[in-house]
């Protein structure tokens, strides 16, 4: 079924969006948020709020591109998860490598304001990366993927990899210290 018609669905309320939401991106969504939370069960949880999510806000929203849509909503249950789960209180506190990896480039304390010029500043950044450079950016610290993952998936070396990732920070770091953001 095309995404057109699985949002038409979902704006007529009808129940079968859902199913039809799962069959066509349930394992995509369950590979996004495990690749970030790790666990299987938890990844069943994130996609389930994904599909809650989605049910909540089409209508009023129509996303053109539904892949994408579900997959920021999912991104975003899995990131609360992955907070959750690492809270100090329940043992965790501790920062997932990929987060680890940018914490420097991004603000502690930013007002609403300066968090959209920041996430505009990167958006214009990964949008002006090459293939190669967006597709490791991307796997990284989108995906959550392991340098050895990403190094499979694109033919390339570790090394290669993590040079690639460090050149793409030392440049996003310039671009933020230039427009006065960091």
């Amino acid at each position: 079924m095309e995404d057109r018609q699985i949002v038409e669905l979902f704006l007529k309320r009808s129940e079968d969006a859902l199913k039809m939401t799962a069959e066509k991106y349930g394992p995509y969504l369950q590979a996004v948020a495990r690749g970030i939370v790790g666990s299987r069960q938890d990844a069943e949880e994130c996609v389930n709020d994904t599909y809650m999510s989605a049910w909540n806000s089409i209508p009023p929203k129509q996303p053109e591109v539904l892949q994408t849509y579900l997959c920021k909503l999912c991104r975003r249950h899995a990131l609360m998860r992955l907070r959750y789960n690492n809270a100090e209180k329940r043992g965790g506190g501790t920062v997932p490598l990929p987060l680890h990896e940018i914490e420097e480039l991004v603000p502690g304390e930013a007002d609403e304001t300066e968090a959209e010029a920041i996430r505009e500043a990167v958006r214009r950044f990964i949008a002006g990366l090459d293939g190669d450079e967006k597709n490791v950016f991307l796997q990284r610290y989108f995906y959550f993927s392991d340098i050895k993952s990403i190094s499979i998936k694109y033919g390339f070396s570790q090394s290669k990899v993590k040079m690639t990732l460090k050149r793409c920070r030392d440049r996003l770091r310039a671009l933020l210290e230039s427009e006065g953001l960091l």
